[in-house]
């Protein structure tokens, strides 16, 4: 037991230091936010304006800081879609990997980001008689991004509001649009 607290010590310690001598050129952090998807099954979609919805979205990022309005990102984002009314559903995880570009344009905190998205959604449905579970294909597509970062020019924990509109075709001649706002706290 103390040999596994020395080893979490050591390696958090190992994290600290890491983290303070790469602050100038890398940043990580997570969001946290809620969005709207528009499936592209049109079969589905009368079905689902009867149900109830909760949507959470979650994103892990890395980013390379290239120059202090330039950075390299790479992440991925967990969406998870549930409706439900009387004993039936139909939940979905969409589950992406995406790299991409930030950019702060010069006008405060203002940061513009555009990605490369690479994802796939599972659905769990139980809607009498359907009871199963199924996948996507996996989908190429984009993601549009408009945030704030309210302390810029800063390091340490800094707290952003954001925006997003993604993009990505589910096979077939479906495809999923998602639009998104969240909170997002990044590292540096």
């Amino acid at each position: 037991m103390k040999a596994r607290k020395k080893y979490i010590c050591t390696l958090l310690l190992l994290f600290v230091a890491l983290s303070t001598w790469a602050a100038d050129w890398f940043a990580y952090g997570g969001s946290l936010g809620t969005a709207l998807v528009v499936h592209g099954d049109e079969s589905l979609r009368s079905y689902f304006d009867t149900l109830h919805c909760v949507v959470l979205e979650v994103d892990g990022t890395m980013e390379f800081i290239l120059h202090p309005s330039i950075r390299i990102a790479a992440g991925s984002i967990l969406l998870a879609d549930f409706k439900f009314k009387d004993g039936n559903y139909y939940n979905s995880l969409d589950y992406n990997f995406y790299g991409g570009v930030r950019i702060y344009p010069g006008l405060g905190g203002l940061r513009l980001g555009v990605d490369y998205n690479l994802g796939r959604r599972t659905d769990f449905v139980d809607i009498s008689p359907v009871n199963e579970v199924k996948s996507t294909a996996w989908g190429n597509g984009f993601r549009f991004l408009l945030e704030y970062d309210f302390r810029y020019t800063k390091t340490g924990l800094l707290p952003m509001l954001g925006g997003s509109w993604r993009y990505v075709p589910r096979g077939g001649n479906t495809a999923d649009h998602t639009l998104s706002i969240y909170f997002k706290l990044l590292y540096r």
